[in-house]
């Protein structure tokens, strides 16, 4: 004969309590994941107006920066140049003119829109402009500073925190600008991104680099969710000539 298993009534009942009301059911860590909000799709930047002015010259989305020297009479000059240039009709070549990946964080600016991917692992964004693609890896550490090759989009790991995506970001290369304004090689970006609403995502955005900026650099970008379709966007620079003062025509031939 099978032993016989007695239990006590009140003790399971005073376990189920317990296990109620500090939240430790086996059940817990899926409800969480399921609770994690959908932030694929397409999204495109608002307000439409987003940029300003002049589409071509973004305005800075947290306002001016707060640029140490010399970076800050340095900026000034290349936007003299670019006014005096613009003028002439031999406007200076930009990223663009040059064929050149956006990198970050101009890419989540979404001057083209943006397509994000998502699974347990990792979250995928795509820029429609050049085919950029930027992977966010999800609960890894950050590789020490010397042990991270630069490049255009940086290094980033990611976690959720609620209904918050948090991304640290590093590794950009030195030679990707931000509306212009340069970053020195320990550049750090930390994102926050969670839904405002169905079709709203919010992407709360600091830049840290104590080598360039007196203070961290704050803003949001916001974005709107869209039925667009990303397209192949291949930049072909058979038209752009820029000549040894970094001025760019457009070739006739």
């Amino acid at each position: 004969m099978k032993p016989t298993r007695t239990f006590n009534l009140a003790l399971l009942c005073l376990a189920a309590a317990f296990m109620s009301v500090t939240g430790t059911s086996e059940a817990t860590p899926q409800d969480s994941k399921q609770a994690r909000p959908d932030i694929s799709g397409t999204w495109e930047r608002t307000p439409d107006d987003w940029f300003g002015e002049n589409p071509d010259d973004p305005v800075h989305p947290g306002g001016p920066m707060d640029l140490k020297a010399p970076y800050a009479s340095e900026y000034a000059a290349l936007k003299k140049r670019q006014a005096v240039a613009n003028e002439a009709g031999t406007p200076l070549a930009t990223t663009s003119a040059r064929c050149l990946p956006e990198g970050m964080p101009t890419l989540m600016a979404a001057l083209f829109p943006i397509q994000i991917i998502h699974d347990a692992k990792q979250v995928i964004v795509l820029g429609e402009y050049l085919q950029q693609v930027r992977r966010i890896l999800l609960n890894e550490a950050m590789p020490a500073q010397d042990k991270l090759d630069p490049t255009y989009q940086g290094h980033s790991r990611g976690h959720w925190e609620g209904n918050t995506l948090v991304v640290q970001t590093q590794g950009v290369r030195t030679d990707v600008s931000f509306y212009d304004v340069p970053h020195s090689a320990a550049m750090k970006i930390t994102e926050r991104l969670r839904l405002r609403g169905l079709d709203h995502l919010e992407n709360q955005v600091v830049i840290d680099d104590p080598q360039v900026l007196n203070t961290p650099y704050r803003f949001t970008f916001d974005y709107k969710r869209s039925d667009y379709a990303i397209q192949e966007y291949v930049c072909e620079n058979n038209q752009i000539v820029i000549d040894s003062e970094g001025k760019a025509t457009l070739s006739r031939e």
